[in-house]
């Protein structure tokens, strides 16, 4: 095999479906092997912190899908330049950019799935009516109520919880719900549960996404990228013009 043919190969549309492939069979057969003290453990903890700490026996399908992921990143990053260097100086602007948004967004995304991977946390706390919590980064608030809908079998339909935001000013209020909830310095307040008897009390969650902004950009940009190669290629069709790749 020639290195030009290596380098097509690094470059293809192949390599990346064949690595999308592998990536999703790898994370479906963890899903389905990981259970027990570990499987619990990821979801209240950032990832690389749960990949140090649990044994290899456990974490491997984690492993490998980051491998996977970081050669996907290397094809698309070969792809960029390759296209960069074919394209320049003989096509539109358009025709040069689109791809590279697509690629630029998924680079993105996978960036901040690493950043919240390093640097997210999630905590859970549980709550009475009346309570002060506190957010991991030391600011208090006040659980001023909390409310439990019951249906006519007494079987819970709905819960929601009343937050004072500033202690210093009780007046300052929100209103959280399973759908709804409370977001501060970075921070997401939500209900996951709560009891109306024998007394009020509910289960937050306490989240933070270092990578969230990241993520949103990434898939913005991923979308405009996508929609300017349809409208190109839209438009190859209607003129009877050579598609763009």
């Amino acid at each position: 095999m020639t290195l030009k043919n290596i380098w097509r190969f690094c470059v293809s549309i192949e390599l990346c479906l064949g690595l999308l492939a592998l990536v999703c069979v790898v994370m479906a057969a963890g899903s389905f092997l990981l259970a027990g003290e570990y499987a619990a453990a990821i979801n209240f903890m950032p990832l690389l912190v749960w990949l140090r700490e649990v044994p290899l026996t456990a974490s491997w399908w984690l492993w490998l899908t980051v491998l996977l992921l970081a050669l996907l990143v290397l094809n698309t990053i070969l792809c960029s330049s390759e296209i960069l260097w074919s394209r320049w100086g003989r096509a539109g602007w358009i025709a040069l950019l689109a791809p590279q948004l697509i690629h630029a967004g998924f680079l993105l995304i996978v960036l901040a799935h690493l950043q919240s991977a390093y640097g997210g946390s999630m905590q859970q706390v549980e709550v009475d009516k009346g309570m002060v919590a506190q957010l991991p980064d030391g600011r208090r608030f006040g659980v001023a109520g909390i409310e439990v809908a019951m249906s006519p079998m007494g079987m819970p339909t709905g819960f929601s919880g009343e937050l004072v935001t500033d202690l210093q000013n009780p007046a300052e209020r929100v209103t959280i719900s399973p759908n709804h909830p409370w977001f501060s310095g970075g921070y997401g307040v939500y209900i996951k549960q709560a009891e109306g008897y024998p007394y009020k009390r509910a289960l937050l969650e306490i989240h933070r996404e270092t990578g969230a902004g990241m993520a949103l950009a990434g898939a913005l940009i991923f979308t405009v990228g996508n929609m300017l190669v349809v409208w190109m290629r839209s438009r190859a069709k209607e003129y009877d013009l050579p598609e763009v790749a």
